[in-house]
């Protein structure tokens, strides 16, 4: 998908440039690293693609290294990040974010079929939380959990597979859609039913482009509560009445 988006952002950049009219302005956009193989990732950064192209911007990805969405943002490294679940409060003054949640999902925990984790007592295994996910991090800190941080989703579910881990909390709809590229991840992982912990998930830009956040939330509303079919990962998720 994101090679045709690829593919569709080059052939308009020759419409613009064939009918004279002024070619999109570029915004780089942080992203996890190899995201591509993971579905849910890929319909909601389809879904922010669109919407900035709806306001006349071509989104370039940019793969985050092994820190925080937040901290690349507001070192200046990237125009915006996908992610803010609003924990961090570090350098605020620097950025701006959608006034409301773009999705609202929850955390989950995932362990393997062959060693099942007791979700009351999750404090007696040791886990594993991606970085990123600065509220899932800060509620496993204060329930006094053991885990380790990874750099990514996929990497999380990876540690439980390889036994390094009992279980991984990560978001909901990417833990899912992860499963299916994990070798080995299909049959043997599972997922609790009870939700750790509910997340809003913003989108956040440098203070550069204040003026254009309007915008940006008009056309979002637009998408939100329009055609959502071709988002089936993530559909549940979205925040439909923003």
């Amino acid at each position: 998908m994101i090679t045709i988006h690829w593919l569709f952002s080059i052939l308009l950049g020759t419409s613009h440039a064939a009918t004279g009219a002024p070619a999109p302005r570029i915004l780089t956009m942080g992203v996890p690293y190899k995201f591509s193989r993971i579905q849910a990732l890929v319909e909601y950064h389809e879904l922010l693609s669109k919407s900035f192209e709806d306001i006349g911007y071509k989104v370039e990805f940019k793969p985050i290294p092994i820190q925080s969405s937040h901290e690349m943002l507001i070192s200046g490294n990237v125009d915006s990040v996908s992610y803010d679940d609003l924990v961090d409060s570090s350098g605020r003054e620097k950025i701006i974010t959608t006034s409301f949640p773009i999705a609202i999902t929850r955390g989950t925990v995932f362990f393997s079929k062959t060693r099942p984790v007791k979700e009351d007592a999750l404090e007696k295994y040791r886990g594993s939380i991606s970085k990123n996910n600065s509220i899932l991090l800060n509620h496993a800190s204060k329930k006094k959990l053991k885990f380790k941080q990874t750099a990514t989703p996929y990497q999380c579910i990876q540690t439980v597979i390889e036994k390094q881990s009992d279980f991984c909390i990560t978001v909901h709809e990417i833990g899912v859609t992860a499963l299916k590229d994990i070798p080995n991840g299909k049959g043997t992982i599972v997922y609790a039913e009870k939700p750790f912990l509910k997340m809003p998930i913003h989108l956040s830009m440098t203070k550069k482009y204040e003026s254009d956040m309007p915008k940006l939330e008009v056309a979002l509303r637009k998408r939100l509560k329009g055609d959502l079919s071709t988002y089936p990962s993530i559909r549940d998720a979205l925040n439909t009445n923003p």
